[in-house]
C-alpha cells in the first residue's frame, strides 16, 4: 500500500561551524544565508513568521530550529564586507534544546520539538566562558537560567543555543584620548539615551570617530587593568561615553534609533552582557534632549517605564516601540 500521508523525517543533525560556513551533515553553508540555501539542505520550514521591516522568521517544528532573517545585520555585513544582497540577511540561528521547548525572552514563535543536533565548533564540542562563546565569525549564547552561568566543555546541550553570524570589523587603531572642539555639541541629560544615539553615530553610521572597541581600550589604558572579559559595566569605558563630545552637526543624521542587547555599543561597556538585565533600559528621556534631532522619526526602545517615555517620544512625533 502507498503512504502518500507520510510525514518527512529529518535523520540526526550535526552542526559544525568553521570559519564563516555552518557545515550541517555535511554540507557546507556560508552565511549570511538566504532562504533558499537552507531549503537545499532542510526543505522548506513549516512556519513563516514576519514582524514589519525587523526580521523574518523560518522555523523548521520537528528539529527545533529557527532561522532568522534580521534587517538591521545589513549595514553591519556592508562595513564588513561581507553583504550579498537583500535575500542573503540570515545571519542568527536559535537551537532549542531541553525536554521540551522554552522561550528564551517570551517570543512566541516556537518550534514544536526540542532539538536534538550535536553542535561542534572547528570539530570539538564547544567550550564555553559565561555561557558564551566565539569560533570563526560565530558568537554563540547559552540562554542558561538567569543567575547561572556554564564555564566548561559542553557535548549535551540542554539549554537552547543562539548562533549568530557577526564577522568582525577591521579598522585601523586610533587613540581615544577626548579631543577639546569649539564645534557646538549635543547636550544629554540622560547616558542611556546618549548611548543609544552613540550607537547609531558611531557603529551603524561610523560618522562619529574614533568607533570604540574595549579591547583596543584597554590596552591603550593598561594601567587600569580593565577587565574586558567583564560581566558588570566597565567604569573607564562608561566615563568615556559620558565626557564623549557629540558634534551637534551629525543630529540630523538620526533618523531611527533601534536598541537591542545585541548593539555593539552595550558590547563593549559589559563584553560578556547577556541583554537580561535593566543595565541600559531607557527609563527617562527629556524634552529638551529629543527636541535636537529634527529627523528621527521612530525608536524601538529598551525600558521598564515605556508609558511615560512613549508620552515624551510622541509629543515630539517619534513612533516608539517596545523591543
Amino acid at each position: 500500500m502507498f503512504n502518500f500521508f507520510k510525514k518527512t523525517t529529518h535523520k540526526k543533525l550535526e552542526i559544525n561551524l568553521h570559519n564563516n560556513s555552518m557545515i550541517i551533515n555535511g554540507t557546507s553553508l556560508s552565511f549570511p544565508l538566504s532562504l533558499k540555501d537552507i531549503e537545499a539542505v532542510l526543505g522548506k520550514p513549516d512556519q513563516v513568521v514576519k514582524r514589519d521591516n525587523k526580521f523574518i522568521k523560518y522555523i523548521y517544528d520537528n528539529i527545533g530550529i529557527v532561522f532568522e532573517h534580521s534587517f538591521s545585520i545589513k549595514n553591519h555585513l556592508k562595513k564588513s564586507k561581507t553583504y550579498i544582497d537583500e535575500e542573503h540577511l540570515i545571519s542568527t540561528v536559535f537551537l532549542y534544546y531541553g525536554d521540551v521547548v522554552k522561550s528564551m525572552t517570551g517570543e512566541k514563535e516556537l518550534p514544536k520539538q526540542p532539538c536534538q543536533a550535536v553542535v561542534l565548533t572547528d570539530g570539538k564540542s564547544p567550550y564555553f566562558f559565561s555561557d558564551r562563546h566565539r569560533v570563526g565569525d560565530f558568537n554563540l549564547i547559552l540562554w542558561t537560567p538567569y543567575g547561572s552561568n556554564f564555564k566548561e566543555i559542553t557535548e549535551i546541550i540542554t539549554d537552547t543555543l543562539s548562533i549568530s553570524y557577526f564577522p568582525e570589523i577591521k579598522r585601523e587603531r586610533e587613540s581615544y584620548k577626548l579631543k577639546t572642539t569649539d564645534e557646538e555639541v549635543l547636550h544629554f541629560d540622560n547616558i542611556t539615551f546618549k548611548l543609544a544615539v552613540i550607537q547609531v553615530l558611531m557603529y551603524d553610521l561610523e560618522v562619529l570617530k574614533p568607533v570604540f572597541n574595549i579591547f583596543d581600550f584597554a590596552e591603550e589604558a593598561s594601567e587600569l587593568n580593565i577587565d574586558t572579559e567583564s560581566m558588570e559595566i566597565i567604569q573607564p569605558a562608561l566615563d568615556y561615553m559620558i565626557n564623549l563630545p557629540i558634534p551637534k552637526k551629525y543630529a540630523e543624521q538620526v533618523q531611527e534609533i533601534d536598541m537591542d542587547g545585541g548593539n555593539e555599543i552595550y558590547m563593549n561597556l559589559i563584553p560578556q552582557w547577556d541583554g537580561e538585565d535593566d543595565s541600559f533600559d531607557l527609563n527617562e528621556v527629556s524634552l529638551k534632549e529629543l527636541q535636537q534631532f529634527p529627523n528621527l522619526k521612530k525608536a524601538t526602545i529598551m525600558t521598564s517605564n515605556f508609558e511615560q517615555v512613549e508620552d515624551i517620544f510622541k509629543s515630539q512625533g517619534i513612533k516608539v516601540e517596545l523591543l
